[in-house]
């Protein structure tokens, strides 16, 4: 994604959700995966999305603490507590882990810089319940 796509992207997302100041903005992706599953993403216990791979979803929240769940059709969960401020952005990464009998999606909080250079194949999803 060029520089300019992510600035009309941002911008475009502003004028559709408005003041920011209010909450923050969890940007969560996946990059592109070989025989990848979908995961069902919660946040504070709320179904908000299905992430797939090359993909990214913006959830709003509200200052504290976001739990995000993960979850595939056999319900084997990881769980995510992220402390967020009003007015910050967070990058968290997701990416799936296969051991013997599981397989299963990790979150791992990553700065913007790294964000930005890793969703350069990622289409939003805008298919996003947003958390009360």
């Amino acid at each position: 994604m060029s520089t300019i796509n992510f600035i009309v992207m941002w911008g475009m997302w502003w004028l559709a959700w408005g003041d920011v100041d209010e909450k923050a903005v969890i940007v969560l992706y996946r990059q592109p995966e070989f025989l990848a599953s979908r995961y069902e993403i919660r946040v504070n216990n709320q179904l908000v999305a299905t992430l797939e791979t090359k993909s990214f979803i913006e959830i709003l929240v509200r200052e504290g603490v976001a739990i995000l769940e993960s979850s595939d059709y056999r319900a084997t969960k990881r769980v995510l507590k992220l402390p967020v401020k009003a007015g910050n952005t967070y990058f968290v990464k997701a990416y799936e882990e296969v051991d013997f009998l599981e397989r299963y999606l990790r979150f791992q909080v990553v700065d913007a810089e790294t964000a930005k250079k890793e969703m350069t194949k990622c289409k939003r999803n805008l298919k996003v319940i947003q958390p009360d």
